[in-house]
């Protein structure tokens, strides 16, 4: 019998065993419960809306669409480009990665598209650039050409333009029904669509002087150093070139007189060609683009013209051989999906051995005298911020090893348009006859 606050209870064995008991176990269960994780929260994917003045907001149904974080897992899959770029794309005042040319497009103004035709859904269609966080693969390729299928998308078959490109995480389509956009935003991995650019040649006024050749006004240029281009490789990306052309079609000058079999020469400048604006291009170099337009052969005679005998038009290196990259309909005005395709085909053939001589292999230069145009999709437009795919693609051949030369300026706008906004690029300011910028 115990005595417990004056009064007599009988005590309880098994209450007694089990306390020990529960005491012995205190301690394990401290250290089982240690070990257990705590349930992880769950990462937030989206944000609500930011909402700009001026820009159509971004809609799911007839609610505002909640803005996606794009915080991807790669899981170890293969990409070009570094993780989370995307975030800084632009155009995308609301920072959701839907275009804000094509969130105007998506509320009802027209197509851009030089390549639009009329969508089933009875709209202008739209030339994109679907952005990934890792490299499209099958599951990707195929779940893109399923969406497109179920909006009437025409498909290559039928002339519509579908491309993966090899160098950055990206595939390139065009004549896309407006219906399509929203599920392609929603599909697995898929970080940005961007609006292709439009891409325009740009020229005016050229230099009288470039430092190149001898001059009574002006001493040591590059020929007087003894730079002449020779071992050079150049890519003109423009409208074509007529490499008939008596400062194009070879070297020395004597008996040249225009022949349309650029390899009639002895001493050919023309080593390849490329047409990105064909939708079946021939991809083994062996093209020999036309130019129905003038400016790229211009650019062409500016950048490695011999001058033809008289030697009084010289180019700055007459002394380089032409590689042919057509990327510009002979109308001038073309989606960016020529200019990704020729870009592209340029990086491929970095090394490429010609077959024409010993001195003359791969591509070291590009010259790029085109950019992208604004458009009233986006008034008060300032260009580029060098994340569009051809921007992308330009660094990604810097990387490469080509030096890329790019023109911007000749709009008379202050904008930055794309390539010449590419971090790696060397964009060119104009400058016309009377010194003005």
């Amino acid at each position: 019998m115990a005595i417990m606050g004056g009064r007599s209870t009988n005590a309880n064995p098994r209450q007694g065993l089990f306390l020990v008991f529960l005491m012995l176990l205190l301690p394990f269960a401290s250290q089982v419960q240690a070990n257990i994780d705590p349930i992880e929260a769950q990462e937030p994917t989206h944000a609500p809306p930011i909402l700009i003045e001026g820009l159509p907001p971004l809609l799911c149904g007839d609610e505002l669409c909640e803005r996606p974080l794009r915080m991807y897992d790669r899981q170890g899959r293969d990409a070009e480009l570094e993780y989370g770029w995307w975030q800084a794309y632009g155009p995308d005042l609301d920072w959701n990665g839907m275009d804000d040319r094509l969130q105007r497009v998506l509320d009802g103004m027209d197509s851009a598209s030089p390549t639009a035709i009329l969508g089933p859904d009875g709209r202008k269609t739209v030339a994109i650039v679907v952005d990934y966080a890792w490299h499209p693969a099958e599951a990707e390729i195929t779940a893109l050409s399923e969406t497109l299928a179920e909006h009437g998308w025409i498909g290559p078959e039928s002339g519509a333009w579908f491309e993966v490109l090899r160098s950055i995480d990206s595939i390139v389509v065009d004549k896309v029904p407006v219906s399509a956009l929203m599920d392609i935003y929603h599909l697995e991995g898929v970080v940005v669509i961007e609006m292709q650019n439009v891409m325009a040649p740009l020229n005016n006024v050229a230099s009288k002087a470039a430092l190149a050749r001898p001059s009574a006004e002006y001493g040591n240029t590059a020929n007087e150093l003894g730079y002449y281009g020779t071992g050079v490789v150049i890519a003109v990306m423009d409208t074509g070139v007529d490499n008939e052309h008596r400062s194009l079609n070879d070297f020395d000058d004597v008996d040249d007189a225009p022949d349309e079999d650029s390899t009639s020469y002895n001493d050919q400048k023309w080593v390849a060609g490329f047409d990105a604006t064909s939708p079946n291009p021939n991809s083994d170099g062996t093209t020999d683009p036309d130019d129905g337009n003038g400016h790229g052969t211009h650019v062409a005679g500016s950048a490695l013209g011999t001058g033809d005998a008289s030697r009084e038009h010289r180019g700055t290196a007459p002394g380089a051989a032409l590689v042919d990259i057509k990327v510009l309909t002979d109308g001038g005005g073309t989606n960016s999906q020529a200019s990704l395709a020729g870009i592209q085909w340029m990086i491929n053939n970095k090394d490429t051995d010609w077959g024409v001589n010993s001195t003359y292999r791969g591509i070291q230069v590009a010259s790029m005298s085109y950019g992208s145009v604004g458009t009233p999709l986006n008034s008060g437009d300032q260009g580029d911020n060098g994340t569009s795919a051809e921007a992308s693609l330009i660094n990604q051949a810097t990387e490469e090893g080509i030096i890329c030369v790019v023109a911007i300026g000749n709009d008379g706008s202050n904008r930055v348009p794309s390539p010449g906004s590419a971090d790696g690029a060397i964009t060119v300011g104009s400058v016309n006859d009377k010194n003005t910028i």
